[in-house]
């Protein structure tokens, strides 16, 4: 049998192969793919889906049945250093009950390929004990197994990221102060430990598959990148969903950054929803355009990327694997305050017709992003 595990990373597509795999689930089945749930809502919820006898979208589904590897990987991560396991992962069982869960359906279905798909599986190779990888390879490691990673150009990464964060509530520092700092050490910057914490000791005859998310999205995007390369024979006209899980644009980041900090959780929380959906009718500069670092920590970020840039080639066989990475020392022309200070007049006409909470617009229109 075929296991893949795909492990991330972040921003990667993920979502998007998540809402293929769940909306697919029957035919992926009667093909002899699993996309296994790992507790009762989500075992329910295909049991409805074989019974119908036809597929179905999961837009709009609960967490647990479009991505449960999510909730399982948290739960590892959980039993392991305390880590919590957020509320829109209701009533997930323990890891033991969840990997069971896993075996039971294996054993039942016998299928010829089963998908793991969880972007949290890539802070597991990076743990004090790596002990969820090693929970996960004590019971899968004798199938042929392919470990899959997409990954992303460290400053494009951590921009993107850092403004998904923005729709948790997170109180952030800026990326261009002591908001990079976080990350240095972990694996949302240690591209080559986290992926080594996974096939080092744990999965050392793995296939590895690492595909650089540039090349993915020029090859038609993540479900079809992952299709092509995962090594599984897809059965034919299954329903491919748009790019799903946007992140705030670079341009409104500082806004919604700034509404968090002053605004209570659930005023904030409107603002930020609004700013990710005004992405579509508010003009602004792209990503690409919108500096997040400053030079300063662009420097920082390039010199400590180089010893993992090294790893990473040598670990893929590619030289070099980020042909472009030249780039993240080059500084944008539009630094993200003065990028937020242009579109918000726009911003607050748009929130106003969009009928915003008077508080909200009250805020954005008295908002003084120099302060």
């Amino acid at each position: 049998m075929k296991l893949v595990i795909f492990i991330g990373h972040f921003k990667t597509g993920s979502t998007s192969i998540q809402s293929f795999l769940s909306s697919n689930y029957l035919a992926l089945l009667e093909a002899g793919i699993l996309y296994p749930s790992v507790e009762s809502q989500g075992l329910s919820r295909n049991l409805a889906v074989v019974r119908a006898g036809r597929d179905q979208s999961t837009a709009g589904d609960g967490l647990n049945i479009i991505e449960p590897h999510n909730a399982l990987a948290l739960r590892l991560k959980n039993e392991e250093d305390g880590h919590g396991v957020p509320s829109y992962y209701p009533a997930a069982p323990s890891g033991f009950q969840m990997m069971q869960f896993l075996h039971n359906q294996i054993e039942e279905l016998k299928p010829n390929s089963v998908i793991l798909c969880s972007e949290v599986f890539a802070l597991l190779g990076m743990t004090p004990q790596r002990a969820g990888v090693e929970r996960l390879a004590r019971r899968f490691a004798q199938y042929d197994v392919t470990i899959y990673c997409n990954l992303r150009r460290p400053d494009e990464y951590l921009s993107s990221w850092h403004r998904q964060r923005l729709k948790f509530g997170a109180k952030l520092l800026p990326l261009s102060g002591e908001g990079l700092q976080e990350y240095l050490d972990s694996a949302h910057f240690q591209q080559a430990k986290m992926i080594e914490g996974w096939i080092k000791d744990h999965f050392p005859k793995a296939r590895l598959i690492v595909r650089n998310f540039a090349e993915v999205k020029a090859s038609g995007g993540s479900v079809v990148d992952f299709m092509r390369n995962a090594g599984i024979v897809f059965p034919a006209n299954l329903q491919i969903p748009k790019d799903q899980n946007p992140s705030v644009p670079s341009a409104f980041a500082e806004i919604g950054r700034r509404s968090i900090l002053e605004l209570n959780a659930a005023l904030s929380k409107e603002i930020v929803q609004w700013l990710v959906t005004a992405r579509r009718r508010v003009r602004h500069p792209g990503d690409s355009e919108v500096e997040m670092y400053g030079a300063k920590n662009r420097a920082v970020m390039a010199t400590r990327f180089a010893e993992v840039a090294a790893s990473l080639d040598r670990l893929t066989g590619r030289n070099p694997f980020y042909p472009d990475l030249r780039d993240i020392g080059v500084s944008r022309a539009l630094d993200d305050l003065t990028a937020a200070e242009v579109v918000l007049p726009d911003l607050v006409a748009d929130a106003r017709h969009r009928g915003l909470d008077p508080s909200a617009i009250d805020w954005l229109a008295t908002l003084d992003l120099r302060k």
